[in-house]
C-alpha cells in the first residue's frame, strides 16, 4: 500500500489509491512501525492516493501524536485542493505542515 524512502533526514511515505475505513489498518499499522523504528521526521506524500475518507485523516492524528511523543513532526504534501481543503477545515494544518509538492 506505501513506499517509503529516507531523504533529507525524514522518512518519505507514498502511500497510493484509497485511504479509507476499508484499508487503514494496514496503514497505521506500517506509519506506527516506521515511527516506532526509530523514525521521527515523517513527510506524507499524498499525490498518488485517490480517496481519503475520515478513518484516513484519523490515521494522520494517531501519527503525529506518536511522532510529537518522540519529539518529531509530521508533514503531509499532496497536490489535491481537496485534501488540503479538508485538512484546514478540520484545523490540522495547524498541528502539522500541509504543503504542495512545489512548496
Amino acid at each position: 500500500m506505501l513506499t517509503a524512502e529516507k531523504k533529507d533526514n525524514a522518512m518519505w511515505v507514498r502511500p497510493s489509491g484509497k485511504i479509507t475505513a476499508a484499508g487503514v489498518d494496514e496503514f497505521r499499522k506500517e506509519l506506527l512501525e516506521l515511527v516506532e523504528g526509530g523514525e521521527t521526521e515523517l513527510v506524507i506524500d499524498l499525490n498518488d492516493v485517490d480517496i481519503l475518507d475520515s478513518k484516513g485523516i484519523a490515521v494522520f492524528i494517531v501519527c503525529h501524536k506518536s511522532l510529537k511523543e518522540k519529539g518529531g513532526d509530521l508533514s503531509i504534501v499532496t497536490d489535491n485542493e481537496d485534501f488540503k481543503g479538508l485538512f484546514r477545515v478540520m484545523r490540522l494544518d495547524e498541528h502539522f505542515t500541509v504543503r504542495g509538492s512545489n512548496e
